[in-house]
């Protein structure tokens, strides 16, 4: 894989309330200044054309996303799309939620995604585990979900794509997180955490939570910078779910500034 030119990336998931083609989504990214997106199969558009538009912008992919469902039954589309993009992992953005109810949903889903990501290692592909909260879940036997994951998946198929966010939703460290997968990440999600500035507070105190630009909220992007690097993480793609109102691009162009700041690209 050619060696990547920007450690600043961007998923557009979080543009996907903006009314804008696709083109016009890019150059109003790449006129903030970023030059790498997590992307995909695009829809009404080919791989070829596609690559075309985003060569033509001087934008770069980082990673790919992919459906589990969809990337156990046809794995050759997947690969084929990555060697298109130059990219080295796909990530999955959650398991089957009929999966997530218990212990042995775990080790089901453990299974499945080993046998792909099997597959697509011979090609020379890594699949990126996405998480969310709900893997921070304690079962009886003591562990968490995130605990099962980590020992079940095999290492040279599967990583781990942290999303910085909901490490902290799910009441675990980021820094810690980040430390125990080094080796086993090559990209993170990073997506800020707030506590909602208009609060509905009971007499014991709770919040609502949001998401955040990063810079906006709570984690402490230096350090979370910092580590990530040393544990090998090759790009920091912006994510935020819901902007609350606020231009999506506007909340795209804060992150961007935060995470150049910190010394990203």
């Amino acid at each position: 894989m050619p060696t990547k030119q920007h450690d600043l990336s961007i998923i557009l998931y979080g543009l996907r309330f903006s009314p804008l083609p696709f083109e016009e989504k890019l150059k109003k990214l790449r006129d903030i200044g970023y030059r790498s997106i997590q992307g995909g199969a695009q829809e009404g558009m080919n791989n070829g054309d596609q690559k075309k538009l985003i060569d033509s912008l001087d934008i770069e992919f980082s990673c790919m996303y992919g459906g589990f469902e969809d990337m156990e039954k046809n794995p050759g589309k997947y690969i084929d799309t990555a060697h298109v993009f130059d990219c080295d992992q796909v990530m999955i953005g959650t398991m089957p939620e009929e999966l997530r109810m218990d212990y042995d949903g775990y080790m089901k889903f453990i299974e499945r995604v080993n046998t792909i990501g099997r597959v697509l290692a011979k090609d020379g592909l890594r699949i990126g585990y996405h998480n969310h909260a709900q893997e921070f879940r304690k079962f009886p036997n003591g562990k968490m979900g995130m605990d099962l994951l980590f020992d079940g998946f095999d290492p040279q198929a599967v990583q781990f794509l942290l999303d910085t966010h909901w490490v902290h939703s799910g009441g675990g460290d980021i820094l810690w997180w980040l430390e125990r997968c080094k080796g086993r990440i090559s990209y993170l999600h990073v997506k800020d955490y707030r506590i909602a500035p208009a609060n509905y507070t009971h007499d014991i105190g709770q919040t609502n939570k949001q998401f955040a630009q990063i810079g906006k909220g709570n984690l402490p992007w230096q350090l979370i910078v910092d580590k990530a690097k040393e544990v090998g993480v090759k790009a920091f793609i912006v994510e935020q779910d819901f902007t609350y109102g606020e231009d999506p691009y506007d909340c795209a162009a804060t992150s961007f500034a935060t995470l150049k700041a910190c010394g990203l690209n």
